[in-house]
């Protein structure tokens, strides 16, 4: 890893949080976690479709660039929605690892209602134009104003999950998947698929997230389920629909 430096990316709600956490215990790894220059300047720039913020976006590119240079360790930078600009991140980093946690699209739909600085940017961004940061696409743009929250947070999941599987189909040997729910259930033996990824030695965290915390069913009425439901089928994401156990959804009948 001749730049020393890992990406955790995502999408929001997704517990990158605690995979950065965990892997930040590592005695070679020095963690960044959404540290506010580079995670605004990164953010910014993916969420307004890579059209403005590119200045600061680029400071902030060579500031991570001047980190792994100086540094002694591997610098864990966790600014999940970096996966969108992989590739021009790539120019100054060609060999990092990147690591992205894909959760259950009903748990996370359900997180991202209960969250005012993920709904904020559904104010902040034009809803009539393509935006793959949030689910905007050519096809859904004429009618994605008058979605509910839960359906645009389905087609939300469905963008960050495509980008994610189309990073590890161009670079495999660079970018692994973590599923939520092996995160959560056994952490041990995914961190340590992970360290071996990276090639770190095996190191026992002592971060430890209570799986009724992380893993708890978030409230769905049977109106959204069906909807991000149809959503998924129509998008060809219809394994998630099943009732395994990475989609278990809490109906009830608010």
């Amino acid at each position: 890893m001749r730049n020393k430096i890992i990406f955790i990316g995502g999408m929001g709600r997704s517990v990158t949080h605690y995979l950065g956490r965990t892997l930040g215990e590592h005695p070679d790894i020095t963690l960044r976690l959404e540290s506010k220059f580079t995670f605004w300047s990164i953010t910014n720039h993916v969420a307004h479709n890579q059209k403005t913020h590119s200045l600061r976006f680029w400071l902030s590119a060579i500031f991570l660039k001047c980190l792994t240079i100086g540094s002694g360790k591997v610098i864990c930078e966790k600014t999940h929605p970096a996966i969108w600009i992989k590739a021009k991140l790539s120019f100054l980093f060609p060999n990092a690892k990147w690591i992205c946690v894909v959760r259950d699209p009903y748990q996370a739909v359900a997180s991202m209602k209960k969250h005012a600085g993920v709904q904020k940017w559904y104010q902040k961004l034009p809803l009539d134009k393509v935006n793959p940061f949030l689910g905007i696409t050519e096809e859904n743009k004429q009618k994605f104003n008058r979605l509910s929250l839960a359906e645009k947070g389905a087609f939300k999941w469905i963008s960050h999950t495509q980008q994610m599987e189309k990073i590890q189909r161009e670079s495999p040997e660079n970018v692994l998947l973590v599923n939520f729910n092996d995160l959560v259930t056994s952490q041990e033996k995914t961190l340590k698929l992970a360290l071996n990824f990276l090639g770190l030695s095996t190191h026992t965290p002592t971060e430890k997230g209570e799986q009724s915390t992380l893993h708890k069913k978030q409230a769905l009425t049977e109106e959204e389920a069906l909807s991000i439901s149809q959503i998924l089928i129509a998008n060809n994401y219809g394994q998630w629909t099943s009732h395994s156990p990475y989609s278990e959804v809490e109906l009830n009948s608010e």
